[in-house]
């Protein structure tokens, strides 16, 4: 018992998702500041009309997939009193503890994204945001679509080593059933041949 917790034993592998996440982050933070901070302070608000549209669509999205994998995480968390836990390992239950938490996160940020993009950034005779209001929605919104995308990677890195745990630890007669059944389930039948 000791040799195989001892197999289980979480190590530095087990945090890849957030540090391919935390990198992406630091990437496409980078990126958005360097691109975007060559605008100035008067025409800030000119682009933040044009990205508001495009962080509704991502925001919208990334609320709508980060949903539906914690759901689905959820859902497996559900069943796991019919499932053999035996087979299941503490790095299966970490990654999935993470996916789920990365994808709360993720969908948190969206919601704020699109808050930001409520913000009146046309001036009208009734209407008119300071500098100041415009630039702190505009870092503020582009700070929020970098997390955002870092936490997407997170889920999905996170998800993707979920996935490979689960068939790391399929006992091998299932995986030869299955492929015994689909070898025979992809011979002719008597009816079948001509």
């Amino acid at each position: 018992m000791a040799a195989n917790q001892e197999a289980q034993a979480l190590s530095w592998r087990d945090w890849r998702p957030v540090l391919v996440a935390g990198i992406l982050a630091l990437l496409i933070g980078g990126g958005l500041i360097a691109v975007f901070d060559g605008i100035t302070p008067y025409e800030r608000s000119v682009a933040l009309e044009g990205l508001t549209s495009t962080v509704l669509w991502l925001a919208a999205s990334l609320i709508g997939s980060c949903s539906t994998i914690a759901a689905l995480m959820l859902t497996t968390v559900g069943l796991l009193e019919h499932l053999e836990t035996d087979r299941l390992t503490r790095r299966f239950l970490f990654h999935l503890r993470l996916v789920v938490t990365a994808a709360i996160i993720t969908i948190g940020f969206a919601v704020l994204m699109l808050v930001l993009t409520v913000f009146p950034t046309s001036t009208s005779a009734t209407i008119a945001p300071s500098d100041r209001q415009v630039n702190l929605v505009y870092w503020t919104l582009l700070v929020a679509t970098a997390i955002s995308i870092a936490g997407f990677s997170t889920v999905l890195t996170a998800l993707f080593t979920t996935v490979n745990e689960v068939f790391r630890t399929l006992p091998q007669t299932w995986v030869n059933e299955i492929l015994t059944v689909e070898a025979s389930s992809s011979e002719p039948t008597p009816e079948q041949t001509p």
